[in-house]
């Protein structure tokens, strides 16, 4: 199947794609003369040779040659003189240059169709549909780009094309403006290639090597390099398709163009997207160019439809000049033609201050170009999902939009999955009760786009359970019974109560009736709204109000239908466009629908179950783990909502935040908040502080229990007379717990009837809630009521009290657990007696008690809340107790049918007794659960059941398999029995338990008869024993082990969880417990039909769960609390965000790039500026030398004026004859004294190599004196002599001899700090900066510590060292580091070969400063985690890392190597660099009472060597080393220092 869709793919290709090659030859003008010269044999007008052309292979060419007059006569053309065959290069790209570039490209005809370009690439090549199309132009040589606009061009192009899905088209070639768009891919776009979608339109004749491109679907390795003397271009491999233009030439560019704009214009007519009606937008991007970008220009913008231009100012040449022209013509609009198409030009300047990003302004000069309304500007930038841009350029005050597009517009998004644009339009007043519509919501979830995969449908299916067809339309009804069936339980979605079907229904007729009989492609029509029409007196900016949906009565059909046109439905706008969101999988669309509207803990539930119960849809549908997980992950996220929420509000305000938890929602079915997180599982949520403290008030109701003790609970019980003495809470601290209806009615009827009832309280006309009956009052504590609550510790009526004593759950369990006790303790007796004929009184009395329990569970089931029976069994069966409570029943009335027959009959019902007396005493557990530290045990031991039942039956399989085999060897001669079963599992069941029956394992001793193969059961038995005790029993103890410390630490989450359950089960018990519960059953029969009788509304009847009924009032406060914790919540969490790691590192770095940028433009600056001072030297240099001799011109002519002076004043004189032999002294003249003429000095022009010397010179003197003033005078700091050790060779060629350097080397330190961060027990240390050195002995600009000792240490070692005593420290410390060091080079030469880490210890130098004389230690300063692996008392940390490892097997091997008298102790540093050693010598303690200490006090002597010795733990690389347990050393080379005289034979 694969080589046929190959085959196909091939065929198509070769059929479509052609390519162009030349048949006749005509010579380029500049060749016709050279015909007759074959040597040198003349080109084409395509550019090729004689030889290169493929006809020549095939026959002579001599014929093809036309004569000169011919070819005078006829012109080259691509239509004439070339012919098209099938394509023979296509495939893949591979770049050499670079990992993972694989690229498509194919050869294609100048000629070829531009719709099957684009087939090709949406089909063959799979690209992305683009939504909009950025054409680059711009100069085909490299240039220099700036590089503010070089940045700007980058990250704008690239930005819009991803952010957009845009396609990028370039001529594809390594130079010009293809190789900066290249670079911008490079660097902000991604590795994908479906990602990237920047396509080369390359003309075929210019690529270098295109010859090694040829063959059909192959895969070609590719080298993007090219000769320099090379005329041929290579291709740009960060471009990701290659469309490689061939007309037939060779060597000729811009042949590519024409195909390149038709492509364009195919593009242009497509669909942006299937939603949207606007074709793609083309803009072209203009960087650099030549004269033919002007043109181009012009050619697009007069285009139609026109295609914007976008220009980078500053690029240079033609950009530059498009720009200038387009500032002049919006000055004088002095060029007409080009201020035609003014506003289709838009000029990007990266100068400026106030312009914008480049990928917004190139976004809106597309969208200003195109000359489009406003409502098609909104649906490109909703194609392009770019908010950004609609927020900031479309969606703008005094816009005029047209009736009916915003709607569009908000629908388009939401099935687009706009975020963005739905909160756009929400923000700019959306009115969402004008928007839904039936119509619209059934739209939206008959929609294909998106995360759907159908799943919808699925869930649709298994809801009617039977198959849906293709193409079926979802209705609001059957959304509604997913939404029941996912959340389950008594929720009653409002999509399938009666009167929205009766609702649905007349507007589905009334359409029909509209469309007079025609099926149109919309169920329903736009006015079909699912909310009423809004009254005048309504204002149009208030929110809709919704009002509780009536009763569905059935009544005539003309005042049914006036009525349903009327009524309002129970939809929450906000609330249905969220459960679509949830339902389509569309999490950020749910979660910023969330944000908005109220009940957003209660919403927060909702989505966490649904989800939740799609997970398991899933996961039992086998679909892929992938959307299994990720729908488990959005149900966690809501999850964590609500409790971050609650969190949140529990901060605020404890009484509001538990009000928020039990108040009656009417848009969710009227479930509450908590109730929807028990469903939902959400067991963070139930565990949380604020929902056990309600819980504590529902469990102990109007109970103080801080003043009532258990012993006056129980003595009520029995005496009631003693309710009286017991302290109740007022109905302040009670204004947050939730009552049931029965328990609100019962207050009315014990109250004063002369005031009014609202929503569950009295109110007087003050405005004051008033309980009936009391007398006293007390303002609540509460903040955020206004209201006064009356006191009724004192006051409360005695029939009130007897109510709420035994309403109380906690008074409830009590009363039913010793009712319960005494039950047990009747049935044990009955049981353990001897049965009568008849039933003696106690056994009565447990007939009476389950038969009444029976009834009291029946009552449970009919009163729960689901409407259906079925539904109401499934909810009730779901609960653990109640089946066990069924079987239990069940069993007992069983053994009570049976016991009034005689004989074995009796026998059977007392054995049934018996079995069902183990139901009643396992019960006791539950009762055990509600404690606080018995439920925790129970909650693991029901985990560990549930665990382990696949351990348990492999150990069935296990057992069954040894005993039948067993059976069968030992007892070949049985007869059929049942007990053959028994004895299959008796024997090797009690093995397990350590039962081995030796007398049974050999059957033949002792010469017993035995049966055949019986010498097979002890080995038999061996492998039993061996699998079942050793392995599998140890299995199962694992696994309880494993699941017990699992559960420890939640199993008090669990167990609040549960918690829930126990206490709504006491809650909605009647308070009298069995047998005398049937009296309230009669009380309840006798209630339901005087409420009947009374007409009470249908949720007055139904409403028995526990809910908070609360006024509008503090119905709307409620509401508002819960939006500022919202409010409080994303406030903090963003705080949270711009406070994190992550988020200081990113603005970090988004500083350092700007930073980097103003560098890299200061930079340019710089070198600028260096060239223009280099420049200008030269020139003063040339002045310089200029004015030079000009002054020697000038002195040369004033020379020969004054010469031709003397000569006009003595003209009177004879001349001198010219001769060899006279002396010019002489020559004397009659009555004048003649004096020697002096010789004029002969000038001559400087040569011109002597004036550029000259000019260097000068420059190189203006350079001397600008350096020197810029040398400050002194280096800041403080001057220090610095002391290194020298290692000179001995004699030996393997020692050396350490010696001091004979003088101190000068240097400046600058103190860097002065804290005592860096200071040891020992010594003292700052860090300074070297600002100057003498010679290499320290790097200028460097970090150094500088350590000196603590005067304390310096005081205890003067008795010892009695002058100079830091000197003489220092010069120890420093010792001490070289054998240290010495002793680590040793140890990296010996070391093997897997232990691959080399530490090293710091080189340090002896220091002393001038100012006060001080003697100190310098060495290098070491960045990063200073860290400390062993101390010089021995005692060393526990290693985690081969690092650590290394250097405490190197202290180990050290004692080894050195005989067990030196080690190297106090290891520490940063990372492989180590400082601050001690080195302990055996008895140098002792040594350094006298002075004779080698290394530093920090030396312990053999104590710390001892201490090592104890305490140090082998690790791998000590075995490595081969320490671990050596007695005897190896031979040593001697060190640099012998400190030690050991010497042990290798």
């Amino acid at each position: 199947m694969l080589c046929v869709v190959f085959q196909s793919q091939r065929s198509w290709i070769d059929d479509t794609f052609c390519k162009r090659e030349c048949i006749k030859f005509i010579p380029a003008c500049g060749d016709i003369h050279r015909f007759e010269f074959f040597l040198s044999p003349p080109r084409c007008c395509c550019g090729r040779r004689v030889g290169e052309h493929t006809w020549l292979e095939t026959g002579p060419f001599m014929s093809h040659w036309p004569v000169p007059q011919a070819v005078q006569e006829e012109r080259w053309s691509v239509e004439c003189h070339t012919q098209a065959s099938a394509t023979d290069a296509y495939g893949t790209i591979d770049f050499q240059d670079s990992a993972d570039r694989n690229c498509h490209y194919v050869r294609v005809a100048v000629d070829t169709k531009a719709e099957a370009l684009l087939q090709l690439m949406l089909r063959e090549w799979q690209m992305e549909r683009p939504k909009l199309l950025l054409t680059v132009h711009g100069g085909a040589e490299n240039f220099p780009l700036p590089l503010k606009v070089r940045q700007a061009f980058s990250k704008g192009l690239i930005t819009a094309a991803q952010s957009t899905g845009a396609w990028i088209f370039t001529d594809g070639i390594n130079t010009g403006v293809s190789l900066y768009v290249g670079e911008a891919v490079k660097a902000y776009g991604t590795n994908g290639r479906r990602k990237r979608n920047a396509v080369g339109v390359t003309p075929w004749g210019v690529i270098d090597n295109h010859g090694d491109l040829i063959g059909r679907d192959v895969l070609r390795p590719y080298q993007p390099l090219r000769s320099p003397l090379s005329k041929t271009v290579c291709l740009n491999s960060l471009h990701s398709h290659f469309l490689l233009v061939d007309d037939g030439t060779l060597g000729k560019h811009a042949c590519q163009l024409g195909l390149r704009r038709k492509l364009e214009r195919h593009i242009q007519l497509q669909k942006i997207h299937p939603r949207v009606n606007q074709g793609v937008p083309v803009v072209c991007v203009v960087v650099e160019g030549g004269p033919d970008i002007v043109s181009m220009v012009l050619d697009y913008v007069s285009s139609v439809p026109p295609v914007p231009v976008f220009v980078f100012e500053g690029s240079g040449r033609s950009a530059d000049l498009l720009a200038f022209l387009h500032k002049q013509t919006a000055m004088d609009r002095c060029a007409n033609y080009l201020y035609i198409y003014k506003t289709q030009i838009t000029i990007f300047d990266s100068e400026s201050e106030d312009q914008q990003e480049a990928d917004c302004a190139i976004l809106m000069a597309t969208l200003k170009g195109t000359k489009s309304s406003p409502a098609e500007q909104l649906g490109t930038a909703l194609a392009w999902d770019r908010a950004d841009v609609a927020n900031k350029h479309i969606q703008v005050y005094g816009q005029y939009w047209q009736v009916g597009s915003l709607e569009q517009a908000m629908l388009d998004a939401l099935i687009m999955d706009r975020v963005g644009f739905v909160k756009l339009l929400i923000d700019n007043g959306m009115s969402m009760n004008r928007f839904l519509t039936v119509s619209r919501l059934e739209e939206l979830y008959n929609t294909q786009q998106g995360p759907t995969d159908n799943f919808l449908h699925h869930l649709v299916e298994d809801v009617k359970q039977n198959h849906i067809p293709k193409g079926y339309r979802v209705s609001l009804i059957d959304v509604g019974q997913v939404i029941e069936y996912l959340i389950g339980g008594a929720y009653r979605s409002t999509y399938t109560r009666k009167h929205f079907r009766a609702y649905y229904n007349h507007l589905h007729a009334h359409c029909m009736v509209s469309d007079h009989g025609r099926i149109s492609g919309r169920l329903f029509c736009s006015s079909c709204t699912l909310h009423p029409p809004q009254s005048p007196n309504n204002s149009p900016s208030c929110k809709p109000v919704f009002h509780t949906a009536q009763p569905y009565k059935r009544k005539v059909s003309q005042q049914q239908s006036s009525k349903l046109g009327d009524s309002s439905l129970v939809v929450f706008n906000f609330n249905d466009l969220f459960v679509w969101a949830v339902l389509q999988r569309r999490q950020q669309m749910a979660l910023f629908l969330w944000q908005h509207g109220e009940e957003a803990m209660v919403r927060a539930t909702v989505a966490c179950k649904l989800y939740r119960a799609m997970a398991h849809e899933a996961k039992q549908s086998n679909m892929d783990d992938t959307t299994v997980e990720q729908l488990k992950t959005y149900s966690l996220d809501f999850g964590q909502l609500a409790v971050d929420v609650l969190d949140n509000a529990f901060r605020q305000n404890e009484r509001m935040a538990m009000k928020l938890l039990t108040s009656e929602m009417e848009a969710w079915s009227h479930f509450t908040c908590l109730q929807m997180a028990v469903s939902s599982r959400l067991r963070p949520f139930v565990s949380h502080s604020c929902t056990q403290m309600l819980l504590t008030d529902l469990w102990t109701g109007r109970l103080n229990m801080r003043k009532n003790s258990w012993f006056k609970i129980i003595l009520s019980i029995l005496m009631p007379p003693a309710i009286l003495l017991l302290d109740f809470k007022s109905q302040a601290d009670m204004s947050h717990v939730p009552q049931s209806q029965e328990a609100l009615q019962f207050i009315w009827d014990t109250g004063r009837p002369e005031a009014a009832q609202e929503e569950g309280h009295t109110v007087t006309k003050e405005g004051q809630d008033v309980e009936k009956g009391s007398a006293c009052w007390e303002r609540t504590s509460d903040p955020e009521a206004d209201t006064v609550i009356p006191v009724t510790t004192p006051c409360l009526f005695w029939t009130r009290r007897l109510y709420e004593f035994y309403n109380t759950p906690v008074v409830k369990f009590m009363f039913h657990t010793m009712s319960y006790l005494a039950f047990l303790m009747l049935f044990s007796y009955t049981v353990l007696v001897k049965m009568e004929d008849r039933p003696s009184t106690q056994e009565w009395l447990v007939i009476v008690y389950i038969v009444s329990t029976a009834v009291e569970k029946i009552r449970e089931v009919f009163m729960s809340e689901p409407r259906k029976p079925s539904q109401k069994l499934k909810v009730w069966f779901g609960e653990y107790w109640n089946v066990s409570d069924f079987l239990a029943i069940l069993l007992f009335l069983v053994g009570l049918a049976l016991r009034w027959h005689s004989g074995s009959y009796r026998t059977a019902g007392r054995i049934t007794y018996c079995l069902d007396i183990i139901f009643w005493y396992v019960r006791m557990l539950d009762l055990l659960a509600v404690n606080q530290h018995a439920g925790h045990y129970l909650t693991m031991i029901t985990k560990m059941t549930s665990n382990m039942f696949y351990i348990v039956v492999m150990m069935a399989i296990v057992l069954l398999s040894f005993g039948v085999s067993r059976k069968a060897i030992l007892s070949p001669d049985e007869a059929p029995s049942w007990s053959l079963l028994r004895d299959v599992v008796n024997q090797p069941y009690w093995m397990m338990f350590g039962e081995g029956y030796p007398d049974e394992i050999d059957a033949c001793a002792e010469g017993k008869p035995c049966a055949p193969g019986a010498f097979l059961h002890p080995f038999l038995q061996a492998v039993y024993l061996f699998f079942q005790y050793l392995i599998m029993v140890n299995v199962l103890l694992a696994l309880l082990n494993n699941v017990y410390f699992k559960m420890k630490s939640t199993s008090k989450k669990l167990w609040m969880y549960n918690r829930y359950r126990y206490i709504m089960t006491y809650q909605e018990k009647p308070w009298l417990p069995p047998p005398l519960v049937s009296l309230s059953h009669v009380t309840l029969c006798v209630t339901a039909i005087y409420r009947k009788h009374r007409g009470l509304s249908e949720k007055e009847r139904d409403s028995c769960r526990l809910k908070l009924y609360l006024g509008r009032e503090e119905l709307k406060r409620l509401h508002e609390f819960e939006d500022r914790c919202v409010i409080a919540y994303f406030h903090k969490k963003k705080q949270d965000v711009l406070c994190s790691q992550i988020h200081r590192i990113r603005a970090t770095a988004e500083r350092a790039e700007e930073m980097g940028v103003v560098i890299g433009e200061v930079s340019e600056r710089v070198h600028f500026i260096q060239d223009s001072l280099q420049v200008l030297d030269s020139q003063l240099g040339q002045l310089q030398v200029l004015s030079a001799l000009a002054v020697d011109t000038l002195t040369l002519l004033s020379a020969s004026d004054s010469l031709q002076q003397k000569e006009a004043h003595l003209g009177h004189c004879r001349p001198i004859a010219h001769s060899h032999h006279h002396s010019p002294n002489s020559c004397t003249l009659p009555h004048i004294d003649i004096t020697p003429c002096h010789t004029p000095k002969a000038y001559h022009s400087t040569p011109p190599s002597l004036l550029w010397g000259l000019t260097s010179l000068t420059m190189e003197k203006n350079n001397l004196m600008r350096l020197a003033h810029t040398i400050p005078f002194t280096p800041a700091g403080e001057e220090v002599s610095v002391y290194s050790l020298e290692e000179v060779e001995a004699a030996g060629a393997e020692s050396s001899i350490i010696s001091w350097s004979p003088r101190g080397l000068s240097a400046v330190l600058q103190p860097l700090s002065s804290e005592g961060c860096l200071d040891g027990a020992l010594r003292r240390a700052m860090r300074v900066l070297c600002t100057w050195a003498e010679g290499d002995i320290l790097s200028v600009g460097c970090v150094y510590v500088v350590k000196a000792f603590q005067p304390k240490v310096i005081r205890t070692w003067q008795r010892v060292f009695h002058s100079d005593t830091p000197l003489q420290l220092c010069l120890r410390e420093i010792q001490q580091q070289r054998a240290a060091q010495k002793l680590m080079h040793v140890f990296n030469q010996v070391k093997p070969e897997n232990v691959p880490l080399s530490p090293r210890f710091l080189d340090v130098s002896l220091l002393h400063c001038h100012s006060d004389g001080k003697w100190l230690t310098i060495e290098r300063n070491m960045l990063g985690d200073f860290r400390k692996y062993n101390n010089n008392t021995g005692e060393e940390i526990t290693p985690c890392c081969g690092m650590e490892e290394t250097l405490l097997a190197f202290s180990h091997w050290t004692y080894q190597y050195s005989c067990r008298e030196l080690l190297v102790l106090d290891i520490q540093g940063v990372g492989s660099e180590l400082t601050d050693p001690s080195v302990i010598r055996a008895d140098d303690k002792r040594y350094s009472l006298t002075g004779d200490m080698v290394f530093g006090p920090a030396n312990l002597g053999d104590t710390a060597i001892q201490n090592f010795v104890l305490k140090h733990t082998c690790n791998s690389c000590c075995k490595n080393l081969g320490l671990s347990g050596k007695r005897k050393e190896l031979f040593r080379p001697p060190l640099g220092n012998d400190y030690v005289d050991c010497h042990v034979t290798d």
